[in-house]
């Protein structure tokens, strides 16, 4: 069963800003790979556990209709509040009963997400909402890697220390499965032609206060903050962007404090067999 952890208001808030879309080559590729299967139009496509759409606007160019589904009915209104071209559309929903008739979708996706589905019940449903040559498309991404030729190591194993050690504990079994790059046989897509690619990685740049803020999005953060309160939260943020800043040694403020980040996607992709 799908999992609700990003329903406060501010959370989605935060997740819509901070959350980052796939990087255009994850996209183009998944695209060429559906395109070498299946020679009819786009018709339709669903982004499934959708957060607040940030994978589900990137295909509107390549569809008719793309369709994002969560089970956080907050999602969904940030999602819809965010809303970019009429063609796209949100629904509440879990991912192990998908709302489309039999046979309609060329393109079933899940970014960071599927790490919270019934694996077997939703790969079912994909293989019901499939066209024959239809694909489906999962992919998470990694902790992001800060990129500096001297203190980058150093700034990556603070986000590392807060991610690993300080929120030991307060993660889902869904974090293994992230840090494993979907490796569990469960997450294998029972198609003959079915592949994995670790080739995409998106360049990013925030502040230390947005890098700071992107950590409130975490379903660990917010597992420590309802177990340890709103000041032990508040103080875990503050240390980490103080030590942050401490080793910089700049004089701006953290809002104006650039770093460089590097994120890796892994991609898996299978193809339903033609009829």
């Amino acid at each position: 069963m799908s999992q609700r952890y990003f329903e406060h208001p501010s959370l989605t808030a935060a997740y819509a800003k901070f959350r980052p879309e796939p990087p255009a080559s994850l996209v183009s590729h998944i695209l060429e790979y559906l395109h070498q299967g299946y020679d009819g139009p786009l018709e339709a496509a669903a982004d499934v556990g959708c957060g607040s759409g940030q994978s589900t606007h990137v295909l509107a160019p390549h569809f008719n209709t793309v369709t994002g589904l969560d089970i956080s009915p907050a999602q969904i209104t940030e999602a819809v509040k965010l809303g970019k071209t009429s063609s796209v559309s949100f629904r509440v929903s879990g991912a192990e009963s998908l709302p489309f008739p039999d046979n309609s979708l060329q393109l079933v996706m899940a970014g960071q997400a599927c790490h919270w589905f019934d694996m077997p019940k939703f790969l079912k449903e994909v293989d019901r909402v499939l066209v024959p040559g239809g694909v489906v498309a999962l992919y998470c991404y990694l902790l992001p890697r800060v990129v500096d030729p001297h203190l980058g190591e150093r700034l990556s194993a603070m986000i590392s220390e807060v991610y690993d050690d300080l929120l030991a504990g307060c993660w889902g079994e869904g974090l293994k499965d992230v840090n494993d790059c979907y490796r569990d046989p469960k997450f294998t897509i029972p198609y003959p032609d079915s592949s994995r690619d670790d080739s995409h990685s998106l360049m990013t740049e925030l502040s230390v206060a947005e890098l700071t803020l992107f950590m409130t999005t975490w379903s660990g953060f917010n597992t420590y903050r309802e177990r340890n309160g709103e000041a032990a939260a508040q103080k875990l943020l503050d240390d980490f962007q103080k030590k942050v800043m401490t080793t910089l040694g700049v004089s701006t403020p953290p809002e104006n404090t650039r770093l460089q980040l590097d994120t890796h996607f892994p991609l898996l992709m299978g193809r339903k067999p033609r009829i």
